[in-house]
């Protein structure tokens, strides 16, 4: 195979950018509708930086899924291993994909020890790394999904080192959850990740029906870390994993309702469950903010005199000083955005438990119609509430 030349340093200008950016948002949407849902409750500054950091560890996936040989893998693999180095040295990378990282590496976003790392895991992948026990399976998922975990929970802002487990947990589960959605489509390929089961379609049905049980389990056990962990992310980053960790934790719900009968097809969740799933992270994650909202009002009206004396001084500051009609906007749009989402739980609830034929469609619709005011009054009250900060 011959080098790919690097691109012309003049060349990437801001068009090229955009049409970088674009490119990675297309791979997302195509690769994995879930995330794609998920990242769409992302801030603007951090949605971009996901998109290309996804889109090239889909890369580093499909450079050995859809290699030709492994001759090819290898080299695509060193290739996209050599440009992390060039581009912390501030060059342009050799591999095409390398244009979607190198931001995020020049500014040093995210660790390339880590991307590397990454790499071993398809390397693992391309020398036929056999899975005996569960600790080979784990070791797997942290090379193959921790490690973007970790990378993805950077862009967000995580500062506190406790969060590394929490990020790498939840990279396992949904490498988990991947294993056990595509037994059949990786055994057909040669692979298997099943402990102890090298060839799925020819072994007993049973066994490969508990395997997959198990590996369910663990990835529940999984979830349940990384989501004690969310607190550690930007709080305008936190619904977007929330919902990404909902909505590929009802993938192994799914397999669960249909037995773990994974051999005999691919088992996806349905556009309906997924608006359900939705909702119910939604509801949750909005009322959880008036919690907190409420919480953080009552200590304020309720702190002793003698403190806010000491603080007078402060809040005579104009730039210190919050602003009560940013925070009373705030309120209004959260209050809103609670309002339009209890509507589009009870439209749902009136498509599936329909009192009458002619109601057809209709309240799928405006369940819809109300999730878009509920995600644009809840983006609304974000946006007034760091503005009255400010």
């Amino acid at each position: 195979m011959n080098k790919i030349a690097a691109p012309d340093c003049s060349a990437i200008d801001h068009a090229a950018m955009e049409s970088a950016s674009a490119g990675a948002k297309a791979v997302l949407k195509h690769h994995s509708r879930s995330f794609w849902i998920a990242s769409r409750f992302l801030p603007a500054d951090v949605r971009d930086s996901v998109h290309a950091l996804y889109a090239w560890c889909r890369t580093v996936d499909d450079a050995v899924d859809e290699a030709l040989c492994s001759g090819s893998a290898e080299l695509l693999l060193n290739h996209l291993e050599g440009d992390l180095d060039r581009m912390q040295a501030g060059h342009f990378g050799n591999h095409p994909a390398s244009i979607w990282i190198r931001p995020l590496v020049v500014a040093g976003s995210i660790n390339i020890a880590i991307a590397k790392e990454l790499i071993a895991g398809m390397r693992m992948d391309l020398h036929a790394f056999r899975i005996a026990n569960d600790s080979d399976l784990q070791k797997y998922c942290y090379h193959a999904a921790g490690t973007v975990g970790l990378m993805m929970s950077g862009l967000m802002g995580t500062q506190n080192s406790r969060s590394v487990q929490h990020a790498i947990a939840l990279g396992v589960a949904m490498q988990l959850t991947n294993i056990a959605r595509d037994v059949r489509e990786d055994a057909e390929r040669g692979r298997s990740y099943l402990p102890g089961i090298t060839d799925p379609l020819t072994a007993d049905p049973a066994a490969v029906r508990s395997a997959v049980a198990s590996l369910i389990a663990s990835a529940e056990s999984q979830y349940r870390i990384a989501s004690a962990g969310i607190k550690y992310l930007r709080w305008d980053c936190r619904l977007a994993i929330r919902c990404a960790s909902a909505l590929y934790r009802e993938i192994g719900r799914e397999i669960q309702r249909n037995d773990y009968q994974v051999l005999h097809g691919r088992i996806v969740v349905g556009k309906l469950r997924i608006l359900w799933v939705l909702i119910l992270t939604l509801c949750g994650s909005i009322l959880e903010m008036l919690k907190n909202l409420i919480t953080f009002a009552f200590f304020s009206i309720y702190k002793p005199t003698q403190e806010f004396s000491m603080n007078q001084s402060s809040l005579s500051d104009p730039v210190a000083k919050p602003s009560t009609v940013g925070q009373a906007k705030h309120l209004v749009f959260l209050g809103l955005s609670l309002t339009a989402i209890m509507a589009t739980a009870l439209f749902v609830m009136v498509f599936m438990n329909p009192k009458d034929d002619v109601y057809s469609k209709l309240p799928l619709i405006y369940a819809g119609g109300s999730l878009i005011f509920a995600v644009l009054f809840n983006r609304l009250a974000a946006r007034c509430d760091t503005r009255s900060k400010e």
